[in-house]
């Protein structure tokens, strides 16, 4: 994932450039800045920001005094600069900010496409693993494959503590999903703005604090307060298109942390209990009492693995009242006690 600042007030070079930069680079995540104020909440705000486009002529504070801050912060960003002025002075003063590139408007397409793939070197490997991953996250979220979506998330959110969360690197495999995620949010209109918002708050936040065992817990349950936010606004549009099996998993997987019964889920599914339970198992392959399970019992593996929550509170957070009956319930499905669990995955865990 590229995070890519365009730093221009003019609207119609905005939009000219947004469209060149996302075809040119498919993992960009574009952010817009119309004046220098904007454009320095920006760099206070983005942990890295791969390349930055600024216009000089902008409102104050102008583009050397953006340009300049960002030095400060962050040395690493491509700057590329856009102007229509060509007098010398200025070019001299960009080539002493390090900008690493300077074009005069109007910018032919190819010529700023030229600009961004030599300048960002940008890896074809990891565009066509972005586009596929981009394709999952539509496809899921656009069927509201709720119980897809959560194994989907929870996978990436475990393979990223395994990969990160006991150093100092920046916890990538998260951070992109959620990106894509709200770019495809973007997508699907007004309604969704709370939820790109709650998402762009928990990507700060990954990335002050990482991943780790004192916040895995907190940050599960703030995907899956978002999670919940999003699929009931999908919910209201393919409703109608669900049946009542598929709208049985989706208000399971709505309350996963809360003590769920056949009953409550089948007045929602609007059936019969007797007949959501034969129907669940035929769709499902699993009886209603053991999908649950089965569901809860990855959280629970993820929460043995990843958080430092004792056994007893992961128990009660799942809405088993009962620690010992969540023993047994844990030790029926894998074989092996939680205390066990967690010791044998201790060495891959954080």
């Amino acid at each position: 994932m590229y995070n890519i600042v365009i730093v221009e007030d003019e609207s119609i070079e905005l939009e000219s450039l947004k469209r060149i930069v996302s075809r040119c680079v498919e993992n960009a995540v574009i952010h817009e800045a119309p004046t220098g104020n904007r454009a320095i909440q920006l760099i206070d705000n983005i942990a890295k920001i791969d390349m930055m486009f600024v216009d000089i002529n902008i409102p104050l504070p102008n583009g050397n005094q953006v340009i300049e801050y960002l030095k400060q912060k962050n040395t690493d960003t491509k700057v590329i600069v856009t102007t229509a002025n060509d007098d010398f002075n200025i070019v001299r003063q960009m080539l002493s900010l390090r900008v690493d590139d300077y074009l005069l408007k109007p910018v032919k397409q190819s010529t700023l496409t030229e600009t961004i793939l030599k300048t960002l070197q940008v890896d074809e490997g990891k565009a066509s693993e972005t586009r596929e991953l981009r394709q999952n996250i539509s496809a899921l979220i656009n069927r509201c494959d709720y119980p897809g979506w959560h194994t989907f998330l929870f996978s990436v959110l475990d393979a990223t503590c395994s990969g990160h969360a006991c150093s100092d690197e920046r916890p990538t495999a998260i951070i992109d999903v959620l990106e894509l995620t709200q770019q495809h949010l973007a997508s699907l209109g007004e309604k969704f703005v709370p939820c790109r918002n709650n998402i762009a708050a928990i990507v700060q936040t990954i990335h002050q604090q990482g991943v780790a065992p004192h916040n895995y817990w907190r940050l599960m349950n703030q995907l899956l307060d978002v999670s919940q936010a999003i699929f009931e606004l999908i919910m209201k549009s393919v409703n109608n298109n669900m049946d009542f099996v598929a709208r049985a998993q989706f208000h399971i997987e709505n309350n996963i942390l809360r003590n769920i019964t056949l009953d409550d889920i089948a007045g929602k599914a609007f059936v019969s209990p007797c007949y959501l339970s034969r129907a669940f198992k035929k769709s499902t392959g699993a009886g209603f009492s053991n999908y649950i399970t089965t569901r809860k019992i990855t959280l629970a593996k993820s929460l043995l693995q990843f958080s430092d929550l004792k056994v007893n509170t992961i128990a009660l957070e799942l809405s088993w009242q009962d620690a010992n009956y969540f023993c047994r319930i844990f030790k029926k499905e894998t074989g092996i006690a939680p205390s066990d669990y967690r010791r044998i995955v201790s060495g891959e865990s954080c």
